[in-house]
């Protein structure tokens, strides 16, 4: 009763748990961002006349235009990249619960689901911040380059934002490891690294397209450079769902420890 506004919910103690990592999240993408931005219009200078490397930025940026590739393909990467933040926010979770921290809190009069809601809070959303900050600054570094500020932030923007529910995917594939198995949580990260070394060197070993699939990564619209089709983006916040909702029961039915 006596503790500071910042300690008095379990919203506002997640806050002081994220809010660190988060904001380091933040600035190392929005720097990363903005490199990636600044050498987009110039990336058919960089990779020459080489077709293979044509063909790598083509089948990962779903384009034959290099730069709308590259720009896709580095949306497709912060998902990724983003993902694992989540990861590391929802493992938080199971850090507090075996350092004996979690106990005295449940003690009280807060819930089990209103604990995890706080932690999830940032898992979530802070992966959308994280996409979102990396859209924003390289499209305004391509933009500026280019001429087209407007018009390059809201592509890169749409690239991140469409990449968002992939990476919803792991989020939620995490929680439902917590949840159902938390002896066997770090396997998390087993599931966040599987996605990205299928999406990210897949495409280049010519792995069979079933086998690419596994990733959630594979499926949403590659923006710029292809048509925008909400069908896998449904399917991927339908698996998110099912995945935290499974978690979520698991969490609110086992022992803690």
């Amino acid at each position: 009763a006596t503790a500071a506004p910042s300690l008095r919910s379990p919203l506002a103690l997640a806050w002081r748990l994220h809010r660190g990592p988060l904001l380091g999240w933040l600035i190392g993408v929005a720097v990363v961002g903005a490199v990636f931005g600044s050498i987009a219009s110039g990336i058919g200078d960089l990779v020459g006349s080489s077709p293979q490397a044509q063909q790598i930025f083509a089948r990962l940026g779903g384009s034959h235009a290099l730069t709308q590739a590259f720009l896709a393909a580095m949306a497709g990467m912060f998902a990724m990249v983003a993902s694992l933040y989540g990861v590391q926010a929802v493992l938080r979770m199971r850090g507090e619960e075996t350092a004996i921290r979690l106990e005295p809190v449940l003690a009280t009069s807060v819930g089990r689901l209103r604990w995890a809601g706080g932690h999830l809070v940032f898992a979530f959303f802070g992966t959308a911040a994280l996409l979102l900050t990396g859209g924003l600054f390289m499209g305004l570094a391509n933009g500026l380059r280019t001429g087209d500020t407007g018009g390059s932030i809201a592509d890169s923007l749409a690239g991140m934002l469409v990449q968002l529910p992939a990476a919803w995917v792991v989020v939620a594939l995490a929680v439902a490891i917590f949840g159902l198995v938390p002896g066997s949580s770090a396997a998390a990260w087993a599931v966040g690294a599987l996605a990205l070394l299928l999406s990210l060197f897949g495409p280049v070993v010519n792995l069979p397209q079933a086998v690419l699939d596994v990733s959630p990564f594979q499926h949403p619209p590659k923006l710029p450079g292809q048509a925008f089709t909400a069908t896998p983006i449904a399917w991927l916040l339908a698996v998110a769902a099912v995945a935290l909702a499974a978690g979520l029961l698991g969490w609110k039915r086992r022992d803690v420890g």
